[in-house]
């Protein structure tokens, strides 16, 4: 979901396209590791496993969504931010753990770092959405690592229609109506660049795609859905200011980025 907010006091404003360098940042992270470790998927799906695999992490989502949504509802703040924490603390830990796992690095190191990165990813600032960013291209490289690209294909097709419908139709269009500026209990799960502010879920997927295409097409080829996935998410940046209104951030990108993703590794 990509969303624009009024302006706090004593925030700048700055230029609406400008808000990319959060997506972009993740995606040259995620990049980074994937063209230097050069992973091979640990599981191989199906059509069959991958699409039932994909729903169920779609539902796992809607899920999720939902019950945020009662617990906004109930005004059980702390416990969102409890689960925000632990679920920042616990995928950094997991995701550093697997990105130094050839360097033997000792466990309590890596927890001291995954516990920083939680810490950073509390803050509305830089150092915030340097954190996010850089938890959405770990989190986006595991995915990578561990599944083929048909189940990525599926997984991030199923989650930009579920995208759409959740910001229109679903839970996400009630939690707009409950959100509540800087004291949104939403707010750790945002980037936050000028009067936009983008789900971290987003830039995760990004990343995803990104890191996808790196690993299944040859440079320069892989670069082109890359570049069409961004296209979109300035697309969906400009719509953002016509509409006036919230709109979904993975639709446009994401199947931009999977029409050009498919056509191109047919051909590599």
């Amino acid at each position: 979901m990509i969303k624009k907010w009024a302006l706090m006091k004593g925030e700048q404003h700055l230029d609406k396209y400008s808000a990319i360098v959060w997506p972009l940042l993740s995606q040259i992270i995620s990049a980074a590791v994937v063209l230097s470790i050069r992973p091979t998927p640990q599981i191989e799906l199906g059509i069959e496993e991958s699409a039932g695999l994909s729903l169920f992490y779609v539902l796992i989502v809607l899920v999720t969504a939902s019950l945020i949504l009662l617990l906004i509802r109930k005004g059980m703040f702390s416990i969102i931010r409890l689960l925000t924490i632990t679920f920042f603390a616990y995928s950094s830990f997991i995701a550093i753990d697997n990105l130094l796992y050839s360097l033997q690095v000792h466990w309590s190191i890596e927890l001291m770092v995954a516990v920083i990165i939680t810490w950073l990813s509390l803050r509305r600032d830089i150092w915030g959405n340097m954190a996010k960013s850089f938890l959405a291209a770990s989190l986006a490289y595991l995915f990578v690592y561990f599944f083929n690209d048909l189940f990525i294909y599926f997984l991030l097709a199923g989650l930009a229609f579920y995208d759409a419908y959740s910001v229109f139709k679903g839970p996400l269009s009630k939690l707009l109506m409950v959100s509540k500026g800087k004291s949104d209990p939403l707010e750790p799960l945002m980037v936050f660049h000028g009067d936009i502010s983008m789900g971290l879920g987003d830039v995760f997927c990004y990343s995803m795609a990104s890191a996808s295409s790196l690993r299944s097409l040859k440079i320069p080829l892989a670069f082109l859905p890359i570049v069409i996935l961004n296209i979109g998410i300035l697309i969906t940046i400009w719509l953002l200011y016509r509409a006036k209104r919230s709109l979904p951030g993975l639709t446009i990108p994401i199947i931009l980025w999977l029409a050009a993703q498919l056509t191109f590794h047919g051909i590599r």
